[in-house]
This record gives C-alpha cells, sequence and structure tokens, in this order.
C-alpha cells in the first residue's frame, strides 16, 4: 500500500491507497491505524525517536460527530491514549476522513495533536 504524508500549521494529512469507493468509518480499523501512525510521528517530531519507541497509543472513545451525505467524509472526536514508562495520559482530539474523487484513497487529517 502506498502511505503518503502532508504537514500543515494545524493538521497532518495521510493518505493510503485503498480498495472500493466507500470512506471508511470513524471507528474503522484502517482509520485509527492511520491515526496513530500520525500521532506518532508527530510524537516523533516533538520528542525524537527514542523517545516515540517507548510510548504506546491508542484511539479510544471514538465518536462521529457529522457525516457529509453528499461526500461520505465523516467529522469525528477521540481519546487519544499516550502510556509509557511515565504513566499514562488521554488527549482529545478531532479528525476527518474524506475519500479523493476517484473512489481509491482517503485521507485523515488529524487536529489536536
Amino acid at each position: 500500500m502506498k502511505k503518503t504524508l502532508a504537514i500543515s500549521l494545524s493538521t497532518l494529512t495521510l493518505s493510503l491507497a485503498g480498495c472500493g469507493s466507500n470512506v471508511p468509518a470513524c471507528n474503522d480499523s484502517e482509520t485509527k491505524e492511520l491515526v496513530m501512525k500520525i500521532a506518532n510521528d508527530e510524537l516523533t517530531r516533538q520528542v525524537g525517536q527514542e523517545v516515540a519507541n517507548e510510548v504506546n497509543l491508542d484511539v479510544l472513545a471514538v465518536r462521529t460527530q457529522h457525516t457529509n451525505e453528499q461526500t461520505g467524509a465523516h467529522e469525528c472526536a477521540a481519546e487519544l491514549s499516550i502510556s509509557g514508562k511515565g504513566g499514562a495520559n488521554e488527549l482529545s482530539i478531532t479528525y476527518t476522513v474524506e475519500g479523493t474523487d476517484d473512489g481509491e484513497s482517503f485521507y485523515v487529517n488529524v487536529s489536536g495533536l
């Protein structure tokens, strides 16, 4: 699978080539994996690879805030669980999941990291 990463000031975007034209749900395993990848990339950028390797991430309490009926795009909210040697913490995040016009990929944009 082809993965690309684009970074802007307030949102990280990750594209994963997929099959079909359906936009995955907020709680879909592929969506949550991409959210954790984006969070791990941001953590690595902030504290370095060595520290990021010692941290476990999980996406919990996923909530679909809105679904655009025309495009299938979802607005989501969740708790990002961050745990490691120093203890555990949860961070409230929001993210969107939207498909490309050709239906071959979807993007996950994460805010609140």
